[in-house]
């Protein structure tokens, strides 16, 4: 290290003036008498080690010895010059800052005023590295005149906490909180100078080797290794908890063994030192149940048993269900790591379902509870079917199928009854007539209706009469979908004779297949599709203040959010007018509220209907998991004059763990459109 010299520069330093000094007392006010020593003054001012000091006063010849701080005895054989007037010495190189002490025979003498010097330091070298803890040392010249040294942070150590101090050495502590940085030196004198290192203190801080296990449950045992972990007084997990030094297993230099509480997330470790550096871990994987699959989906509530599967589904002491609450495991029918049966209470709603484990933490299972469908059905212009054959018609034979039901109450899509058909080969058919007129379906443009069926993807085939067929798309299981026919593209629909609605992919009798099919009827505009049942509600006539509060969006876009002027559901809807260039509106954002979790769900849903001139105009709809997120986006194309239902899937946002903030934005464009039905399948 290069040398730093540094000086105190300081006024003169006086002694009383006035008076005379008892030779047992250290006033200045005591009575002078013949014989007493009298101290008048010492000077000059600047001096500095090795030059001459006088001291000047009365019967001074009868000093024995002058004593300078710390302990610095210069006896009267070893005075320059004596005199009763006046007394020369040279200061030594060890004197220090302070009072002095005349000796008498009758006794010391000391003065009131300090004895200070125009020292030169000179710091030739300072330890380059050290532990918190471990002394650091500096050498040099004159060192004995640092009164204090400040390290980063304002740590200040005085003199007399050194460890050690010579005129050529200091050794010193380093504080438990110290860091990296620059050292702050302050001298002695009559003005406390300072000056800093040119080179930092480089503070040896912990490292981390290994975290093992990278994946663990919650209270087993963790061990870190690394060096000069002996300095970590705590271990921060993901989620905020705490363990300190006092609560580890084991703790030395090398290694920290510590149970893993249980409130700890998956993440990254902290790990924590008297000093404000702290250090970051790899990933730390917490073990917790989750779900992969429920079935059957919809189940009913109050009849059937749901099986979920899943990983670790053994640490699950109990789970929550929508509107049912605790189901403990002592209830569930059956429990392994993998797989979890139960019966769905009677008061269970739709919804994604909870756990709580048995070491106490609770989290979101990753599958959701649905029911069978209660969303509102588009009413139809003519009915067939409706609770029951309408309009004359009748059933008319079928073939091939085990049994058929008209008045099956098991699974209505709407109301309280739908037929039931269990085909058992590939030309079995729901088969009705209607005697009356053969134009019976002129002036309807589409024939509609709501088929289900069980346990496998399907599709099915429509005939008017006999052999005209038309084939939709195919459809998954368990679940009702709209079957929407257009009367333009089905042969034979401008003379009926009978209806025939046909499951196509059953074999000959092997397949025993169950197809539930509801609502059949015509109508003269396109129906809405059925409005979707929304898990976790968003915006349905109202928003769900839980999660979410209503931004005023930007661009110039306005916002109503309880307009009456159309509805895809319920009685209002919003009202979201665009001036262009890319401006937002219909904004919502958790802003203080937790955002909306996604586990389980796989759709982002909602219905828009434009205004005049929007017809093939894209909206894109943007998505945060938190306020703070990065935004994905999509975009759909809407229609004027007529609602469009969309389900975005959440795999094409990139599957956010949660939404917390969600807004619809023009692309360049200006009008009005109309969004409702919002939230999360």
């Amino acid at each position: 290290m290069r040398k730093i010299v540094t000086y105190s520069i300081y006024s003169l330093v006086m002694a009383c003036m006035i008076g005379s000094l008892s030779i047992s007392l250290t006033s200045c006010q005591e009575e002078e008498g013949p014989s007493q020593v009298v101290l008048l003054s010492f000077g000059p001012s600047g001096v500095h080690h090795g030059d001459e000091i006088t001291f000047f006063g009365q019967n001074l010849d009868k000093v024995t010895a002058i004593v300078l701080k710390p302990n610095v005895e210069i006896s009267k054989s070893s005075f320059k010059s004596v005199t009763a007037e006046r007394i020369n010495i040279i200061v030594p190189e060890t004197a220090e800052a302070g009072t002095v002490i005349l000796k008498t025979p009758k006794g010391d003498i000391e003065s009131k005023t300090i004895l200070n010097f125009e020292v030169p330091v000179v710091i030739e070298s300072i330890t380059a590295e050290a532990k918190p803890g471990t002394n650091i040392t500096i050498t040099g010249e004159k060192i004995n005149w640092i009164e204090e040294i400040t390290f980063p942070s304002d740590l200040t150590i005085k003199k007399d906490d050194f460890v050690s101090r010579s005129l050529t050495e200091a050794v010193v502590t380093v504080p438990l909180e110290a860091q990296t940085g620059f050292l702050i030196f302050r001298l002695g004198g009559t003005k406390g100078m300072t000056f800093g290192t040119e080179e930092q203190l480089v503070v040896t801080v912990p490292t981390v080797t290994t975290v093992e296990p990278s994946s663990i449950r919650h209270t087993h045992e963790l061990t870190i290794t690394g060096t000069n972990l002996d300095l970590v007084t705590a271990v921060k997990f993901e989620g905020g908890t705490e363990v300190g030094k006092g609560n580890f297993t084991s703790h030395s230099e090398t290694e920290i063994k510590l149970a893993v509480p249980a409130t700890a997330k998956t993440g990254a470790l902290t790990l924590k030192q008297a000093s404000p550096v702290e250090l970051t871990t790899p990933t730390l994987t917490i073990i917790l149940p989750a779900g992969s699959a429920l079935s059957p989906s919809p189940a009913k509530p109050g009849e059937d048993e749901i099986t979920i599967t899943g990983t670790n589904l053994d640490l699950v002491a109990k789970l929550i269900l929508p509107g049912a609450g605790d189901v403990l495991a002592a209830s569930f029918i059956s429990h392994t790591a993998t797989e979890i049966k139960l019966a769905v209470p009677a008061s269970a709603i739709q919804g994604a379902i909870d756990y709580v484990t048995i070491h106490g933490y609770a989290g979101p299972l990753g599958v959701v509870l649905r029911l069978p469908p209660t969303g509102s059905f588009p009413t139809l212009d003519y009915y067939i079917y409706k609770d029951g054959l309408q309009s004359g018609w009748t059933a008319y034979g079928g073939w091939g199928h085990v049994s058929q039901s008209y008045t099956n109450t098991e699974n209505p899509a709407n109301g309280s009854m739908a037929i039931k058909s269990v085909f058992n080969d590939q030309w079995g058919a729901i088969q009705i007539k209607n005697d009356g007129s053969a134009d019976i379906f002129a002036g309807y443009n589409y024939l509609v209706f709501y088929v289900l069926v069980v346990g496998q993807d399907s599709e099915i085939i429509v005939q008017i009469n006999t052999n005209n067929d038309y084939y939709p798309p195919a459809f998954t299981k368990d679940k009702y979908h709209q079957i929407v026919v257009p009367l333009a593209d089905l042969p034979g629909s401008n003379s009926v004779s009978e209806l025939r609605i046909k499951n196509n992919n059953a074999s000959a009798g092997t397949n025993n297949t169950i197809v539930f099919i509801d609502e059949i009827g015509l109508t003269i505009d396109e129906p809405l599709g059925l409005l979707p049942d929304l898990v976790a509600p968003i915006y349905t006539d109202q928003v769900n203040d839980t999660h979410f509060g209503v931004g005023g969006g930007w661009g110039g876009a306005t916002t109503t959010m309880n307009s009456d002027e159309n509805q895809r559901g319920g009685t209002v809807s919003i009202k979201a007018t665009y001036v262009g260039g890319g401006g937002g509106a219909a904004q919502f954002g958790s802003w203080g509220r937790p955002p909306l979790p996604t586990a389980g769900m796989q759709f982002l849903s909602f219905s828009i209907l434009g205004g005049t001139g929007t017809d093939g105009k894209t909206i894109q709809i943007g998505i945060k998991p938190t306020t703070d997120g990065a935004t994905s986006n999509a975009q759909v194309t809407i229609r004027a004059g007529k609602w469009t239902d969309f389900s975005i899937p959440l795999a094409d946002l990139g599957n956010p763990p949660s939404i917390g903030e969600l807004v619809f934005q023009d692309t360049g464009w200006s009008g009005t459109v109309f969004i409702d039905h919002i939230g999360l399948q």
